[in-house]
């Protein structure tokens, strides 16, 4: 008999600071469900004491909240027998910070005053607090057989940040760019349960969140639901049933549709593929939808004696690029994926080099100077980012035409980056008053993908300082380097709607921030000029005499 490993992380009171053992005690159970459909125990609750208070009922079923466990059973035991049937606990879920305080109105009704971080809403998404919000829960109670149970409360789970960093799990949505070629991540949290892969097609199917949606599409024709709430998972096999509303979508779109499906679903354990059908019968679709971009790319550094690899030792630098580097002095470096052109930035200007077999050309493309990010995007257009926040950002397409992108700033533009499938793209800008943030903005495009705007969008807040360099992690956050008011460089990983994850300081003060060979390790260069690896939580220094490193894009 398979045996299958359950977590079980004892005893966790909501009164007070909750939090979460870090012993585990590992058991062997029963096959009990296929493995992609099993829930996992990570903290068992306590159900109603006998002759519990009204208020203890109520801390109790806050408590048992937590625990998403066979639908939130234990949690709705603190119920009316009515009511347990009404309840949704997936309407929303409150991260609380500090204790809540209850409050006795009277014999029937019991308020509990707590301080909300944040809130995730039906779909899994997550939005942050600015400001801790004080939010009033009412929760009218009845006796029930002369023990008293809640008749009467708000559809929602309350929980600390420890227990959601446990129990919920961040798992990207997938809807199509402009183009229809790459598939875009939209971050949704949800607890590990059977019912994931049905909350993730149920968030697929009502659209991306508010900020994305000016860039982004669904294949998935509007209207569309499932058969039955639920989708079963079948040998490894998700079973997906759209109702005939499906069946307005084109060919293309029909392959789109499984391609944002497949990499909605792929991700979870125990999924090895999906079965479409609409209305019970089975739909054969030829592959040829649009995919996510995970690929890895090269990383090239700008040193004195010309472009080369980053880590490839002793290979030339690219074409050109020697004379460049004694003829220009170059700051900033953008390849293309190609390499033939490379873009650079002087104290005069933005200029390209264009390599064609042994035919070398230097072109200026712009008078712009202070540029704090050079990058070229997917398609082919390099993007300057200048430091005054206020002028517009330069795009230059293949056929270096200039398009200047509006900015609603002011201030001091500190770093921007471009997300691999061109979409997204995040600023660091600090305000006038000295204000610091990082806005996710969303990049509107033609029919031929040429950036027409830039809107912004989704505003991150910095926790620890000024953010300084920024760098894209598939593959839905930002690792971020920020300077701390004791002037050292603190890293830190935030997703985009998340909480933030701090990662070891780096060893030297970084200018720098870029994706390395895997999604989870990164460069970063030092004011010193040198490149320094993180990997395996850990940092490691691989080169020196560095000014300036570009992926290929």
């Amino acid at each position: 008999m398979i045996k299958k490993v359950f977590l079980l992380i004892t005893s966790l009171v909501l009164a007070g600071c909750a939090s979460i053992p870090t012993q585990l005690d590992i058991q062997s159970g029963p096959d009990i469900a296929p493995e992609a459909q099993q829930e996992f125990a990570y903290y068992t609750p306590s159900g109603p004491s006998f002759n519990a208070t009204s208020q203890e009922i109520v801390s109790g079923f806050l408590a048992a909240g937590t625990s998403p466990l066979n639908d939130y059973a234990v949690a709705r035991e603190f119920l009316s027998d009515d009511f347990a049937q009404r309840w949704n606990p997936e309407n929303q879920t409150v991260i609380r910070a500090g204790a809540p305080v209850f409050r006795q109105a009277g014999e029937s009704l019991v308020v509990v005053e707590l301080s909300a971080g944040a809130r995730i809403d039906e779909q899994g998404r997550y939005k942050d607090s600015v400001e801790l919000a004080t939010t009033n829960l009412r929760f009218r109670v009845s006796l029930q057989d002369g023990q008293w149970r809640i008749s009467s409360a708000p559809n929602l789970t309350v929980v600390t940040p420890p227990v959601f960093s446990v129990v919920f799990n961040a798992f990207p949505v997938y809807f199509l760019d402009s183009s229809t070629e790459s598939l875009v991540p939209d971050l949704r949290w949800f607890p590990t349960k059977t019912s994931t892969p049905t909350r993730l097609v149920n968030a697929l199917l009502a659209g991306p969140s508010a900020w994305l949606s000016s860039g982004v599409r669904s294949a998935i024709p509007e209207g569309t639901q499932l058969t039955i709430s639920a989708v079963r998972i079948l040998n490894r096999v998700a079973q997906v049933d759209l109702d005939s509303d499906a069946l307005a979508a084109g060919q293309q779109d029909r392959r789109n549709l499984l391609g944002q499906l497949r990499s909605t679903l792929l991700q979870l354990p125990g999924v090895d593929d999906i079965s479409l059908s609409v209305n019970g019968a089975f739909q054969e679709i030829a592959p040829g939808g649009a995919e996510t971009n995970n690929e890895m790319s090269l990383s090239y550094v700008l040193k004195p004696t010309g472009v080369e690899p980053l880590t490839s030792i002793g290979s030339m630098p690219l074409n050109g690029t020697q004379t460049m580097v004694a003829n220009y002095n170059p700051k900033l470096i953008a390849i293309t994926d190609d390499g033939d052109q490379v873009a650079f930035t002087t104290a005069e200007g933005v200029f390209e080099l264009s390599s064609q077999s042994l035919r070398v050309e230097i072109i200026k493309l712009s008078s712009l100077i202070d540029v704090v990010a050079l990058e070229y995007d997917k398609s082919g257009s390099l993007w300057a980012f200048p430091s005054d926040a206020s002028l517009p950002v330069e795009v230059y397409d293949r056929t270096t035409v200039v398009r200047t992108l509006d900015s609603p700033f002011s201030g001091l533009r500190l770093a921007a980056a471009i997300a691999p499938e061109g979409t997204r793209v995040v600023q660091s800008i600090q305000t006038e008053d000295a204000e610091s943030f990082l806005d996710v903005g969303v990049v509107l495009r033609d029919a031929n993908s040429i950036p027409l705007a830039l809107n912004n969008g989704l505003r991150v807040q910095p926790v620890l300082g000024t953010p300084i360099a920024v760098s894209w992690q598939e593959p839905a956050s930002i690792r971020v380097l920020e300077t701390t008011a004791s002037g050292l460089t603190a890293f830190s990983e935030y997703s985009i709607s998340g909480p933030r994850t701090q990662l070891p300081m780096p060893p030297n003060i970084g200018i720098e921030l870029h994706t390395a060979a895997s999604s989870a390790s990164s460069y970063m260069l030092s004011e010193a000029g040198e490149v320094w690896l993180f990997s395996a939580n850990s940092w490691r220094r691989i080169a020196t005499g560095v000014t300036s490193i570009s992926q290929l894009r």
